[in-house]
């Protein structure tokens, strides 16, 4: 005699979930996903400070190293192919020199962080007329550049001395443009690489345009790591950092 249709070789009937025990699974599923992802989001964040942290370290090696090559123990110059200064540029020739010392680890110059998109206002990581964007903030420990229209040209390179151990030399990238802004950037451009749970993003970039406030702070910033010309580095939050101007041109601000 043939089987039932609904019956296994045993008589029992086939298993299975109800409507009702699957929408329970679906919503703690859910549940579970909602709690775990900031806790994951927060430790990949950690991950990547940390990974920053070491990148910074190794970059001020290779500052110094630069400086100990040169007969006048020069730092690389701080500014762009124009002869401006922006933190967050350097010249094609600082860029090229810096990372052959590195190695080729072009890597070195940019937080984990730092995305550059695709996007329509996409600020994009090499400009022939300025340079190279990078990803952490080059400080100007050596001379008062804000006060001038222009830095230093770059065939100058800026003295290492006199500075001392305590000076800031590299640092997170906290850094954002007014509404008076060139064409190096888009005006009221904010960065905030490292947020509590990572970098804050605006259509696919961490040069985020369109997203409220005029500072890092306004759009989540935690802080940043601080490299020192004696290679230290660290952690310092957001409300311990002075707000700095980042360029030459007074258009731009950075937090360190």
């Amino acid at each position: 005699m043939a089987m039932p249709f609904n019956r296994r070789k045993n008589g029992r009937k086939t298993a299975g979930l109800t409507l009702v025990e699957l929408v329970v699974v679906m919503a703690m599923t859910a549940l579970l996903s909602a709690l775990l992802f900031p806790a994951l989001s927060t430790a990949k964040e950690k991950s990547r400070r940390a990974v920053c942290k070491a990148n910074l370290h190794q970059l001020v090696m290779v500052m110094q190293e630069y400086s100990d090559l040169d007969p006048n123990q020069y730092l690389p110059s701080y500014a762009d192919n124009k002869g401006y200064y922006h933190s967050i540029v350097l010249s094609d020739a600082v860029f090229t020199n810096v990372v052959e010392l590195a190695g080729g680890n072009s890597n070195l110059l940019y937080c984990p962080n730092i995305v550059f998109g695709s996007g329509t206002n996409a600020v994009p990581q090499h400009n022939p007329n300025f340079g190279y964007v990078i990803g952490y903030s080059y400080l100007d420990i050596g001379a008062d550049t804000a006060g001038s229209d222009k830095a230093p040209d770059y065939t100058i390179l800026q003295k290492k001395f006199p500075i001392t151990s305590t000076n800031e030399l590299l640092a997170d990238a906290n850094y954002y443009t007014t509404s008076t802004a060139g064409a190096l950037f888009p005006a009221q451009m904010k960065v905030a690489p490292h947020t509590p749970m990572g970098a804050a993003i605006s259509m696919g970039s961490t040069f985020t345009i369109g997203l409220p406030g005029i500072s890092s702070a306004s759009i989540g910033a935690a802080g940043g790591n601080i490299g020192f010309v004696d290679g230290s580095v660290i952690w310092r939050n957001l409300p311990l950092m002075q707000t700095n101007y980042a360029s030459s041109s007074l258009d731009a601000y950075g937090n360190w």
